[in-house]
């Protein structure tokens, strides 16, 4: 049977005066919390792929794209690593030495991870002016001949550093007994960084690349390299391929190595929301089952009726599928629609602001087309899913049970 005449009898019945009220109010109930249900849910997970995005952004800045370690990495590796990469137009290339370290100040000390870069590299590409609560961004305090050391916030509320202070920085590996005698090296505290991103902010401490390696009695040696790129997307085809051409004794790490567990967490988060909000889609997938049931029971002597003019159970089954697809899509269309207009409204004029105690200003939202396609994708299989048991039960009806049916 033509299909144009289906649809048009399943949009009569859509667009038709129910003579049950209820039937009118359930429908509409549904059409409401599909729509509220996909709205909530694209909405949440654009708000979690904004924070996704500036927390990425922040450790990328801190951080790196790339980072190569090992136990002998020098100037020369340096060299090869450029060479290597002088088709792939990085941004920067940059050594540095981390270790664990033990910072010192008026008694009060701290395990912390201490990072050692070229002061120009650290002013010029890795710490934003913006980023720093107190003094400045460089190695170099104005009162005093010591070198500087920049530090998070918490780290220097919690150890009480004051711009000016004069802090102890004790390598952890030079004491070996009880009697030994640790190198310390003594720097000024020249600026405190806020990032609000706890481990860095309570863990990480900055010097120049020549004292910490005079700390770590490194000589010529590096802790790794780090290397940024104008965009993130190629770095795992760039990882793979210096995997092959460098030696074993170099371990190669992406910046989602490097934080694994954050931004698994992140995802997880993510997933649970999906998860949790599908749950309204679902509640009103069974609103919209219950008016499909109820719609059969009014329209029952009808269907008896286009029994005899010719349609089989097929026919009859298509009209109620396509009846609970377009009450269902149209609250999926509406839900998807206004959360995007919002999301755009609000990554354009970024009218949501958020309190002072958050990294950020407003609230981020970052649309992504896979997020509307599976919402999209999701909410069609669960509208198909609902609309089964009442079109299958109306499949299964002769036309005398039907013409016969007395309400």
């Amino acid at each position: 049977m033509n299909n144009r005449l289906l649809n048009w009898i399943s949009f009569r019945y859509f667009r038709s005066k129910k003579q049950t009220g209820l039937i009118s109010f359930t429908s509409y109930i549904s059409i409401f919390g599909i729509a509220l249900g996909c709205f909530a849910l694209l909405i949440s997970l654009s708000i979690l792929n904004g924070f996704e995005s500036e927390i990425s952004a922040r450790v990328i800045d801190l951080e790196s794209h790339l980072r190569i370690t090992g136990s002998a990495i020098t100037d020369d590796t340096l060299d090869k690593i450029a060479a290597a990469l002088k088709n792939d137009n990085p941004d920067i290339i940059y050594p540095f030495v981390m270790k664990k370290s033990i910072l010192s100040n008026l008694g009060s000390e701290a395990v912390i991870r201490l990072k050692g870069i070229d002061s120009t590299i650290f002013q010029t590409k890795i710490m934003s002016p913006a980023a720093i609560m107190r003094g400045a961004n460089h190695f170099n305090p104005v009162t005093a001949e010591l070198p500087g050391i920049v530090v998070g916030y918490r780290l220097a509320d919690k150890l009480g550093m004051f711009l000016g202070d004069t802090i102890n920085v004790i390598n952890p590996l030079d004491i070996k007994s009880s009697y030994s005698i640790p190198y310390v090296g003594r720097f000024v505290l020249s600026g405190v960084f806020r990032l609000d991103l706890f481990d860095y902010d309570e863990n990480l401490a900055f010097i120049e690349i020549g004292a910490a390696r005079r700390i770590y009695k490194m000589g010529d040696q590096y802790s790794g390299i780090d290397i940024r790129f104008d965009s993130y997307k190629k770095v795992n085809v760039i990882k793979q391929r210096l995997t092959m051409e460098l030696a074993d004794n170099y371990i190669i790490s992406s910046w989602e190595d490097l934080h694994r567990d954050l931004f698994g967490a992140m995802k997880l988060e993510k997933y649970g929301s999906f998860l949790a909000l599908s749950f309204i889609i679902l509640i009103a997938i069974f609103n919209l089952t219950s008016s499909l049931v109820m719609l059969v029971m009014e329209k029952i002597r009808e269907i008896g009726m286009l029994q005899t003019l010719g349609m089989n159970s097929a026919h009859i089954k298509g009209i109620f599928l396509r009846l609970g697809f377009i009450t269902g899509s149209i609250g999926l269309l509406v839900g998807l629609l206004l959360a995007t207009l919002l999301c755009l409204i609000q990554q354009h004029y970024k009218l949501i602001p958020l309190p002072s105690v958050y990294f950020i200003p407003y609230l981020p939202v970052e649309l992504h087309l896979l997020d509307i396609a599976a919402i999209l994708t999701a909410g069609l299989l669960l509208i198909f899913l609902g609309t089964l048991y009442p079109s299958q039960r109306v499949g299964k009806l002769t036309p005398l049970e039907a013409i016969q049916y007395e309400k």
